[in-house]
């Protein structure tokens, strides 16, 4: 026979309660869940920097939440240094408090700040706190360093690496630059140049074709530039500086370039008499003495000679293939062009011009030539008009009662 034991009373009594207090903490546990570990975080990316007096500043702060649940924070800047003045900001308002959800990313505002502009060097800080309204175990504290500082960190530079270029007159020169922006933030650079008067100087960026006043440079980058520079065709040799300059609103760079002439080309066409007109009859050939002059202190060689007149006229001169072989810096020549107006030509005053040139350089000038007709043949002209007028003369006398 099997025997069946009892509990005592007590016993029993005290493992239900043990079991009802069991599920009296389970179904709390359901109804009220138990906060997470952390609180309220403040951050920035970059709560150490370098300013300068003066300088405004504008710096993202974001608040985390690990509490468990979202809350409404109060935000303040606690401590600033003497003469600075700073504001939190959130959206487009000025903001004391903050709600701030429940993990993701938090919330952000952002940290104003005005350097004053007369202030020492030396590192200054700055503290921003958040805190839970309602519980002020969830708080944090944000220290932001300030190292302030007069120098001008990050200036740029505008360099050529052959600064300096020499040619003859009429040369055109050209000289690669290169523009660095090491400035925080982009800059626009307005080009210019200090070229003596008659000078032309144009600024190409690199890899285009058209001239610029002014670019663009984003921060940290390089930008290759082509200054061109033309002198005047009749430029004495000498060395010419010429100073180039990028200016932006924190910086003015300059490149020093120097064009140095080293010869002038010059070319005159005269006469002997300095007379720019001569007389011609028509169908035959007159002579004009020119005088072919180097003024430059550079040998030319292969002048041209060449001209334009008339329809139906002739231009020839002495020299073979119309060419001077050379005419050495200083020198005259002297050349005989040979004009022959057309046989149709009739009296009056035309235009013919003369010119030269060389690869480097050219002159012209334009005669009036004047045009005269034979004597004979006005004589001529003057019998056959009087004898038209005396034909006629007879006609009306015999003729003209009838």
């Amino acid at each position: 026979m099997i025997k069946t034991m009892k509990l005592p009373v007590r016993k029993k009594c005290t493992r239900l309660a043990a079991i009802a207090a069991a599920a009296g903490c389970i179904a709390a546990a359901g109804a009220f869940p138990a906060l997470a570990d952390g609180g309220l975080e403040l951050h920035t990316s970059y709560p150490g920097m370098s300013v300068k007096p003066g300088d405004s500043l504008s710096i993202p702060v974001t608040i985390d939440n690990q509490t468990g649940a979202g809350l409404d924070a109060d935000v303040a800047i606690t401590a600033m240094p003497e003469g600075w003045d700073g504001y939190l900001q959130g959206g487009s308002y000025q903001v004391s408090r903050v709600y701030v959800p429940q993990g993701g990313e938090g919330s952000d505002v952002t940290l104003h700040l005005t350097v004053p502009d007369e202030l020492e060097e030396g590192t200054y800080k700055a503290v921003v706190e958040a805190s839970d309204v309602q519980s002020e175990t969830a708080k944090d504290q944000l220290e932001l360093t300030f190292q302030v500082t007069t120098d001008e960190a990050g200036n740029g530079s505008f360099t050529s690496e052959y600064p300096q270029q020499e040619g003859v007159s009429g040369t055109s020169f050209s000289f690669s630059t290169t523009l660095i922006n090491n400035r925080l933030e982009p800059q626009n650079y307005s080009l210019s140049s200090n070229a003596p008067s008659g000078w032309n100087v144009t600024f190409t960026p690199s890899g285009e074709s058209a001239a610029v006043a002014g670019i663009d440079v984003e921060s940290g980058a390089s930008q290759g530039i082509t200054v061109a520079v033309v002198p005047p065709q009749q430029v004495e040799a000498g060395d010419y500086p010429i100073s180039c300059s990028a200016v932006s609103a924190s910086e003015t760079l300059t490149a020093d370039l120097t064009v140095t002439i080293t010869g002038t080309y010059g070319l005159d066409l005269s006469t002997p008499d300095g007379r720019l007109s001569f007389d011609a009859h028509a169908g035959k050939e007159s002579d004009v003495t020119l005088y072919i002059t180097n003024t430059g202190n550079v040998d030319l060689e292969n002048v041209s000679l060449n001209s334009t007149a008339p329809s139906g006229w002739t231009v020839t001169y002495n020299q073979e293939g119309n060419i001077i072989d050379s005419l050495p810096a200083g020198s005259t020549s002297e050349v005989i062009a040979h004009v022959k107006p057309g046989n149709d030509a009739i009296t009056g005053d035309y235009v013919t011009s003369f010119s030269v040139s060389t690869e480097e350089i050219s002159d012209s000038a334009e005669f009036r030539v004047s045009v005269k007709t034979s004597t004979m043949w006005g004589i001529v002209a003057v019998v056959i008009i009087a004898g038209v007028a005396l034909g006629l003369e007879y006609m009306f006398r015999r003729y003209g009662r009838r």
